[in-house]
């Protein structure tokens, strides 16, 4: 750990940590976690250490216990969930994280839950809709699959067990 200039307050008070680990099935990575004292601002970022070329990862959830398969996400994949209508896009402001099933919905959720908030009409509509269909899934009510697809191969889905 060593602490260096935060880009948004001007202090010597953003703390990097920085960790190189090999997970099975996904490969060598560098974990990099930075949090300022002073204004709270956070940053993480998963910085792949092997190239494994393009994959596109299928995992069926059809019970609950599905929820906890670890899902590993470059900030250069895609993911959907076709029959939620759900869709996470690559781009310059793309984060990477180490989560499980059940944590990418919660994102999904957290975002519908904004929009239903702050809109009006057929999106405050489809907002909801979207909304009931999650926690549907989240209750394991509601088959579905995520599907990774990473240009680079530095993306996993690992099932529970």
């Amino acid at each position: 750990m060593y602490k260096i200039t935060c880009s948004c307050c001007g202090e010597e008070s953003l703390e990097v940590k920085e960790v190189q680990t090999d997970i099975p099935k996904f490969g060598k990575l560098v974990i990099i976690s930075m949090l300022c004292s002073k204004c709270g601002y956070r940053f993480n970022d998963i910085i792949p250490l092997e190239y494994k070329g393009p994959s596109k990862i299928e995992y069926k959830v059809k019970e609950l216990k599905d929820l906890s398969a670890k899902v590993i996400r470059s900030k250069t994949s895609k993911i959907t969930i076709p029959e939620l209508g759900l869709e996470l896009l690559p781009g310059p402001r793309a984060e990477a994280f180490i989560t499980n099933i059940e944590g990418v919905l919660d994102r999904f959720l957290s975002i519908a839950e904004y929009l239903y908030d702050t809109s009006r009409g057929i999106i405050k509509k489809r907002a909801l809709e979207a909304i009931n269909k999650i926690k549907l899934a989240m209750d394991g009510k509601i088959e579905f699959t995520l599907i990774i697809e990473d240009k680079y191969g530095n993306s996993a889905i690992i099932p529970p067990d």
